[in-house]
């Protein structure tokens, strides 16, 4: 379902020396849906401060030395009823590298990240009127099961 990683794409483990580097991507990711996203670069940098602290895998893509995207799961998650699901806390991409499958082969790692950990269902949040990630998500198998300001959305396998 994606396009192949091209050769300029480095994948690389998230530390802690990244996190300065990632506030200025997470803003230009959220640039057209705000409300969604933190409101400046100190909440930023305390979200993604709270996302290392709450992942089992966090790969940074990194183009020409510069992040362009990230995904954060935490395969040792447990939803509201207490059992176990792969979340899925974090998936951006920087705008200028939407359409070019980057999104998708994050998302296929993740899961197959959850898959490996032995989880049978995936779980993330995506703003209600964020529908270009609804469709996004929705195209890979996940589906709304909660509506509101902000929309639950599960995958099963």
């Amino acid at each position: 379902m994606a396009n192949p990683r091209p050769a300029d794409e480095v994948w690389r483990a998230f530390t802690p020396e990244m996190l300065d580097a990632l506030v200025p991507l997470y803003i230009a990711a959220y640039r057209e849906q705000p409300e969604y996203g933190e409101p400046d670069a100190d909440h930023a940098r305390e979200y993604l401060a709270w996302l290392q602290r709450h992942h089992t895998y966090f790969p940074v893509v990194e183009v020409a030395g510069q992040p362009v995207g990230f995904i954060v799961v935490d395969a040792g998650w447990r939803d509201r009823a207490g059992q176990p699901v792969g979340e899925i806390h974090e998936l951006l991409v920087r705008p200028e590298h939407w359409g070019h499958g980057l999104g998708a082969r994050l998302l296929q790692a993740g899961l197959e990240h959850i898959r490996q950990r032995g989880l049978r269902r995936a779980g993330l949040w995506v703003g209600h009127d964020n529908r270009r990630a609804q469709a996004f998500y929705a195209r890979f198998g996940f589906r709304p099961v909660r509506q509101g300001f902000w929309v639950r959305m599960e995958k099963k396998w």
